[in-house]
């Protein structure tokens, strides 16, 4: 028998050589719990004071586990004699002198969210595992797990920003147990002071002059904030084009020049140590992940985050499962399987069509894409 070398493709006889080195496709494995944005939720916190918090509160101990909505109530703040909002205020008579109470009295109002938790599941297969070690350098079962662990990780990040632009996590609404929602208008900002995304211009980019209109609405509004160094401030997640808009401001760049990020103190907390900028309390982290508008392309639908803004709920950690069918072991499937779910803190009364967000806000702001 008689073999031809050299050909165009080769010795078709010489065994291919498998490097022991695997590179795998990059990705940040949530992204969220790096930066230092979930903690276990305390709850009964003052009006007054805020503790030092996070943007995402976990709850793990959901009724025993014998649930899938979880409902979070908030006490409302009693809001006689608060109608003012200029001049000489103007109280009601049964709260000063002698007038009487009785009968008078304001009702308390518990408002509340929900948090749904839902099954997150998938699965990888190959035939006949044996003969697939012996082509590779690899354990392709030890492979398989960390494939899935990646898409797990990938797909919890996901459901976290399903939260925050949905209200609800992609695996809660894709099974029809709630339907997604925009948070109330005022919880919707427009770059330089736009009515819409498509309004959003080339103007409206990030720049110093934005950050301030980020602080100041979320002063305004009462936005829960993060307490870091006995100071109010809040976490602004930014798609990279805005961050690399932003650097090209010249006010922006000046306030770099002359020190004020490398003069702050690291405080050991990645919430505030790992922002890629800070302006007027206002943390920037550029985040790759960061939504685009329906209705415009280069609008960004950039995060801002105050404190518990957004609720978690674990009833089951990811857990990898086998296939048990394994066709007289010629087929090998594994699978992993979580229940968890993310919603928004949106807040309202039973019934009621008033809703509350005091966390939150989600900022269109126009990204240069050709950088």
């Amino acid at each position: 028998m008689t073999f031809v070398t050299g050909t165009a493709s080769g010795n078709t006889l010489t065994r291919i050589a498998w490097s022991s080195k695997l590179h795998r496709e990059t990705r940040n494995r949530f992204f969220f719990q790096q930066k230092g944005m979930v903690r276990a939720d305390v709850g009964d916190e003052p009006s007054f004071e805020r503790r030092s918090g996070t943007p995402i509160v976990s709850q793990e101990a959901l009724n025993g586990r014998r649930a899938q909505e979880v409902r979070v109530a908030m006490q409302r703040q009693l809001t006689t004699n608060r109608s003012a909002v200029s001049g000489t205020r103007s109280l009601d008579a049964q709260t000063y002198g002698t007038a009487t109470m009785i009968d008078n009295e304001e009702t308390m109002e518990l408002y509340n969210m929900d948090c749904w938790v839902e099954q997150m599941k998938h699965a990888t297969s190959f035939n006949t595992p044996e003969i697939q070690d012996l082509r590779t350098e690899f354990k392709m079962t030890v492979r398989a797990a960390d494939v899935l662990a990646d898409w797990m990780a990938a797909e919890m990040e996901e459901s976290v920003l399903d939260a925050a632009y949905d209200r609800y996590s992609g695996a809660v609404v894709s099974n029809s147990l709630a339907s997604a929602s925009d948070p109330p208008s005022n919880s919707l900002q427009y770059a330089g002071n736009q009515s819409d995304d498509a309004s959003v211009t080339s103007s409206d980019t990030l720049t110093s002059a934005e950050l301030r209109r980020v602080f100041a609405w979320c002063d305004v509004n009462n936005i829960n904030p993060i307490k870091h160094m006995g100071r109010d401030c809040f976490i602004m997640l930014v798609h990279t084009y805005n961050y690399v808009d932003l650097n090209a401001d010249s006010e922006f760049r000046e306030a770099f020049q002359h020190g004020w990020q490398r003069a702050s103190t690291p405080s050991n907390n990645p919430l505030f140590d790992m922002a890629d900028a800070e302006y007027m309390g206002v943390y920037v982290h550029k985040y790759n992940r960061i939504r685009k508008s329906s209705t415009n392309a280069n609008a960004y639908r950039c995060l801002v985050l105050g404190s518990d803004a957004l609720a978690e709920g674990v009833t089951a950690r990811p857990r990898l499962v086998r296939r048990k069918e394994d066709a007289y072991e010629d087929t090998f499937g594994l699978g992993i399987k979580a229940i968890a779910g993310w919603s928004r803190a949106d807040w309202k009364n039973q019934g009621a069509s008033t809703t509350v967000n005091q966390s939150l806000g989600i900022w269109s702001v126009y990204g240069n894409t050709s950088v």
